[in-house]
């Protein structure tokens, strides 16, 4: 760290702090004639711990971060441009009568990056301190200081009290899992592993073979492979088992474990520690361990006895146990895009026997897709519906299937709790539905007339995902879009130049400088999120990707090299911040209108990293078409 006498540049980024700003021109010259200019390099301790403070520290570029150590490293607070190092001392300073010796302070200062700071000495200040607008802004500051003190420790109080208390399905694997787990070679019989399975009076025994775990035969397995099936019962056990199993960690969650099982529509989940099998847990297991009631609700998500009605209750009850147990973000994801994934299918497949029984039978093969929050995996609650079907024939009587096939669904998920789409992206409508040549078209149109409505539709639409249907139908389906998309450069360019219009808010100081500028509130949705998936879909379409979560995609463009390692964690970071508010927000049913008064100074520092990072990632994407 470094000081010397303030520069001209130097003294107007000064003069347009906050704490000056406002102030009496000569009483604001005479105040900055005392100060001195600070410069930090990234990581360089500005203020040691135990040691008297001579005065405030503005921060005019770069961050600060206020930390404790004790036993272990704790920091307390990030400390942006337009921010003041030093406020918590200002009661001692105000009690003494000669401050020459300086204040005593017992936290750490140091720059978080390479920093420019003003240090107004306490002798200057003593000075200065009946001018009326000092006096009021300190006043200002330290009160929304000590409003986000007391937000934060009674949400500390809250989440402690909370982990204490919390629900099980935070317990770990190894908790419930029965280790004592029986199994068989691969080349024993059927016969034998029926034995073990009815001596010991087990559903299921694991396949092992000289790599490990080679499979996993169940009952049912025996039931509809052997006993219905064509495989006689003296046949070898790797003849009918189900090979390379979907397996857990011991280290993982129950919540994990349950993703897993309703994910893969499986029960039995063998268990490892460093790849080595350790145990066995079931869904019985599972259902036994947490809220019975709550999980055998998500675990009849498939069967057509479960009320519609009863699952958008069900669904939200499991989120909300997920958010108490403090899930991380991206595993709450994953759960509950599983938990609709079923529903999808059970619809899907309730529709297709409906029409069945009344004589009108499926007359090709399709594939159903959906979009936008569902498509990208991040529909954690009963939202509202975006989705499109691809059959393989077209013509008057397969047109007129899959138009009442998707009436039927459409209205099934609305009876579930999904709310339809206000812009009508659904299969119900003609535009959304269609065979695989249809959609070529379709896509092709819009490459040459992109118009603002064919762009919202193009941005929604390639976030799809496959939820169910033939493969093949999938296969051609996603063939012709390749096809089409090396020759969309025009659509993918007036799509960058859409979000040029949109760019993600600028925030050049701390949230709190922010606030002195009126800017009080933003749309999370608009602003930041739609904003980000945008950019990154874009940038995806350019490198051919098609396909896949945020996660995904994410880490395509690293494998791709169009942004670092580094910086793909920073980005995975900042929509894992931005998610988390956006489910805080849902979950309280406040929209999403962020009001940036309520947040703590942690959360509105986080919020402001997060909104730096995807402004950058957008300004790439923007780069990449020469708009930036």
């Amino acid at each position: 760290m470094s000081t010397s006498k303030p520069d001209q540049p130097f003294k107007e980024a000064v003069l347009l702090h906050p704490f000056f700003k406002g102030m009496e021109r000569g009483t604001a010259l005479s105040l900055f004639s005392r100060c001195k200019k600070v410069t930090a390099a990234r990581d360089e301790t500005i203020l040691k711990s135990e040691e008297n403070r001579t005065g405030l520290y503005l921060v005019i570029e770069g961050e600060a971060e206020v930390v404790v150590k004790k036993d272990t490293e704790e920091v307390l607070e990030v400390i942006s441009g337009g921010g003041i190092v030093g406020l918590s001392s200002l009661y001692s300073f105000m009690e003494k009568e000669e401050v020459d010796e300086g204040v005593y302070a017992s936290v750490e200062v140091r720059a978080k990056e390479e920093s420019l700071l003003c240090l107004v000495p306490y002798s200057g200040l003593k000075e200065c301190w009946k001018e009326p607008h000092l006096q009021e802004f300190l006043l200002t500051e330290t009160s929304r200081r000590l409003q986000d003190i007391y937000y934060s420790l009674s949400e500390r109080v809250g989440v402690s009290y909370g982990l204490q208390e919390r629900s099980t399905i935070l317990k770990r694997v190894k908790e419930i899992m029965i280790d004592n787990v029986k199994t068989v070679d691969s080349d024993a019989t059927v016969q034998e592993a029926a034995h073990i399975m009815g001596t010991y009076r087990v559903s299921s025994v694991v396949v092992l073979d000289h790599s490990g775990v080679a499979g996993i035969l169940t009952e049912r397995d025996i039931v509809t492979r052997y006993i219905a099936g064509d495989i006689p019962l003296a046949g070898k056990v790797k003849e009918g088992m189900t090979a390379r199993p979907v397996v857990i960690d011991q280290e993982e969650y129950l919540y994990e474990a349950l993703g897993k099982m309703l994910d893969h529509s499986i029960k039995h989940l063998p268990v490892t520690a460093k790849g080595k099998l350790v145990g066995i847990v079931t869904l019985y297991d599972v259902m036994k361990a947490n809220h019975i009631g709550t999980l055998t609700s998500a675990h009849k998500l498939e069967d057509r006895t479960f009320p519609l009605v009863k699952i958008n209750t069900a669904i939200e009850s499991i989120f909300h146990q997920l958010w108490k147990a403090h899930a991380p973000v991206f595993h709450i994801l994953d759960v509950m895009s599983g938990l609709l994934d079923r529903l999808y299918k059970r619809i899907l497949n309730e529709t297709e026997e409906e029409l069945l029984e009344e004589g009108n039978a499926k007359p090709c093969s399709y594939a159903f897709y959906v979009m936008g929050s569902a498509g990208r995996r991040e529909q954690f609650m009963m939202t509202d519906q975006d989705h499109f079907l691809v059959y393989e024939k077209e013509g008057g009587r397969f047109d007129d299937y899959f138009r009442c096939f998707s009436e039927r669904v459409v209205k099934k998920l609305e009876e579930a709790g999904l709310r339809r789409c206000d812009g009508q992206m659904m299969s119900s409508e003609s535009a959304w539905r269609g065979s695989v040549n249809q959609w070529e078209e379709r896509v092709r149109r819009w490459s040459v007339r992109s118009s603002e409505d064919t762009l919202l539709k193009a941005q929604n639409f390639f976030s799809f995902r496959v939820i169910d249907g033939d493969g093949q139908v999938q296969k051609a389906f996603e063939e012709a879009l390749e096809r089409q998309l090396r020759n969309a450069k025009i659509l993918l360019a007036r799509m960058a130049q859409v979000e040029k219009t949109k760019p993600v808010p600028v925030l050049h100081s701390s949230i709190r400088s922010l606030l002195g500028l009126q800017r009080k509130e933003f749309s999370l949705k608009k602003e930041m999120l739609f904003p980000f998936h945008h950019a990154l879909q874009i940038l995806n379409l350019s490198h051919g990707n098609l396909a896949g979560s945020t996660l995904e995609k994410i880490a395509f463009l690293v494998k791709k090299g169009s942004i670092t390692p580094a910086f793909g964690e920073d980005l995975k970071d900042a929509f894992e911040e931005v998610m988390k508010l956006n489910m805080e927000m849902k979950r309280n049913k406040k929209g999403d209108t962020v009001q940036l008064s309520t947040l703590t100074t942690r959360e509105k520092e986080s919020l402001y990293h997060s909104v730096k990072t995807i402004r950058e990632f957008q300004n790439m994407m923007l780069s990449h078409y020469s708009l930036a």
